[in-house]
């Protein structure tokens, strides 16, 4: 501010002792706010347009789309559009097969639909390519014959992309062997992108493999999380498996580990509930009727018809009427359930207070600033200690879900005070404290975890063994050892620096001191020499930089970008000093 200030000074200056007899023109700042009107813009991008600019063209006719600054009209938007596609903008190309397409503002025609799909799609529009695949998916356009070949050839082009819908139908081309080999590991991985970029649609089937999945490392504790994420965003078919499990009572049955594609599971809703109680549980889950009712009550109401007949029978089952179990096929509730009034009440406020992006919860546990460590020493004792680091000086902190879970309360160690949790990740282990006291500093995060290189060099930082290893902190070094986690999980990076208790939610640092994961876990050594005969050396896993901030965006959580100019390689010992900066132990009281 202060140099635009000092030039626009000296160009005044420069005015009067050239001509002190002329009018004075208009001041730097005037003509700025004259080019700052919507009417100059406009006039602008008009002239750009009208002189062959493709982009410029590109944006009127989106303009004219939607009437944004202008009035709308159909028109004109197909005018500038074509305009603009003619010289091969593929944005506009895009646009225009959408508008043929759809036939609402101008004639439809999908076979035009398809033709400037094509010209998009090949010069690299992943939302062309995503269109694409589905007319050859579906073979119900003249001069596209269904062709599964090349429909999947369209969804890998768009899915390598980041098209989160392409990814989904490329995972779901895998999980039923349609136009290529059946490949339940490409399914999932296929899901899992697009799961962690918010798909409720993939965190649906993710959760169904997870389930069902003969193949899966860990177990059906993974199907409800990703269904919980599913229906916060409002999926109504999640919501209401939320509630069949709620009211049952358990997840489903752990099934002999088996690694064999060909034993992908298919995405059939009475799977979830239809196996008896006589078959083994791998892991209780307790029954929650308040839940249940909460979850069914907003699929039944969702508007979805199918679904919502679903969610109001379950509904009536829980409050005791009709005494039957649920009649609709593959559903089930143990017994009459009989709900008490105060139940049905606090089910009702659960779900009538429910906001998109909240995962329904009852309130169980409290780490809130009351009431003080004092005066709860003598009925609560610490459990473990784990690491956080501030990612902002508003005291914002980032450490797992598995270290805060179940906590009676949160301190922070040297800190008068307790800490709370502002929001969970129960999937990629996350979790977001608010820390008392000052934050002076913070992390820096990585701005292109993309660019992370296996075999890269990194250093951990964290309080490991914080009872018997060093207060200060302790650095340990190691490299990217792979890009992904364990069972190829795309969320996960695998690292050789050493972890220890008390490492989890300690900050992955690169050579320039930007945090590129979380440390998470480890590979047990008991259950690796179990399944292999020998011990794993350095097999650790990391929440990876591009999970970390898709969940900081999603929760709108300000951090430090790294990078910039200033960015450069750093000794360990000053990563060292930099990091204990903003890096504290964290104290799971319960």
């Amino acid at each position: 501010m202060k140099s635009r200030l000092m030039i626009t000074g000296l160009l005044s200056l420069g005015v009067l002792l050239a001509g002190c007899d002329k009018a004075t023109p208009p001041s730097a700042t005037q003509k700025s706010v004259e080019a700052e009107t919507p009417e100059k813009k406009l006039a602008d991008l008009m002239k750009r347009a009208e002189q062959g600019n493709s982009q410029a063209q590109f944006s009127l006719g989106s303009m004219y789309h939607k009437g944004e600054g202008v009035p709308k009209d159909a028109a004109k938007a197909v005018e500038w559009y074509q305009m603009a596609a003619a010289q091969g903008n593929a944005d506009a190309q895009f646009h225009l097969g959408l508008m043929y397409e759809a036939g609402t503002e101008i004639s439809k025609d999908e076979s035009k639909a398809v033709e400037w799909w094509q010209k998009a799609a090949t010069q690299g529009n992943a939302q062309a390519q995503f269109n694409l695949g589905s007319m050859y998916r579906m073979g119900q356009v003249k001069g596209v014959p269904k062709d599964v070949v090349k429909a999947t050839e369209w969804y890998q082009k768009a899915a390598t992309q980041g098209d989160a819908s392409a990814q989904v139908m490329l995972g779901t081309m895998y999980d039923y062997g349609e136009g290529v080999p059946m490949d339940a590991a490409k399914a999932r991985e296929w899901y899992q992108k697009a799961a962690a970029q918010g798909d409720g649609s993939a965190q649906i089937l993710l959760g169904i493999m997870y389930a069902g999945g003969e193949w899966r490392p860990w177990g059906t504790a993974n199907s409800v999380e990703w269904w919980q994420e599913a229906a916060s965003q409002g999926e109504v078919l999640a919501q209401i498996m939320l509630g069949t499990i709620n009211a049952n009572g358990y997840y489903v049955p752990q099934r002999k580990a088996n690694t064999k594609s060909t034993d992908s599971p298919k995405p059939r809703l009475d799977f979830i509930v239809y196996y008896g109680p006589n078959i083994p549980f791998e892991k209780t889950y307790g029954a929650d009727k308040v839940l249940a009712y909460a979850w069914s009550n907003l699929a039944a109401s969702s508007g979805n018809e199918l679904i919502g007949k679903v969610g109001i029978k379950l509904r009536d089952v829980l409050v005791g009427t009709p005494p039957n179990p649920l009649d609709a096929k593959g559903w089930w509730i143990n017994g009459r359930v009989d709900m008490t009034p105060t139940e049905i009440a606090e089910a009702q406020r659960l779900s009538s207070s429910w906001k998109k992006g909240k995962i329904l919860a009852r309130e169980e546990r409290s780490t809130s600033a009351s009431p003080t460590p004092s005066a709860t020493l003598g009925s609560l004792s610490k459990k473990w200690t784990g690491t956080l680091f501030l990612v902002n000086t508003t005291g914002q902190a980032i450490t797992n879900h598995h270290v805060v879970a179940g906590c009676g309360e949160l301190r922070i160690e040297g800190r008068d005070g307790l800490a709370k949790v502002v929001t969970e990740d129960l999937v990629n282990d996350l979790a977001l404290v608010q820390i008392p006291g000052e934050a002076k500093a913070s992390a820096a995060i990585t701005a292109e975890p993309g660019k992370l290189r296996q075999g890269e060099d990194i250093v951990v930082f964290g309080y490991p063994l914080n009872a018997v290893l060093s207060s200060g902190g302790n650095l340990t070094p190691g490299v990217v050892s792979a890009l992904t986690g364990l069972g190829n999980n795309t969320n996960q990076i695998q690292i050789t620096a050493p972890i220890q208790p008390g490492s989890s939610g300690s900050p992955v640092l690169n050579k320039k001191g930007e945090v590129v994961g979380v440390v998470s876990m480890k590979l047990s050594d008991s259950k690796m020499a179990r399944a292999t005969g020998s011990v794993g050396q350095n097999v650790n896993f990391a929440v990876n930089g591009q999970t970390l901030r898709t969940f900081f965006d999603t929760h709108k959580v300000t951090y430090r970008s790294g990078g910039g100019f200033f960015s450069w390689d750093k000794s360990t010992a000053d990563l060292a000093e930099e990091a204990r900066k903003w890096t504290l132990v964290v104290e799971c009281w319960k």
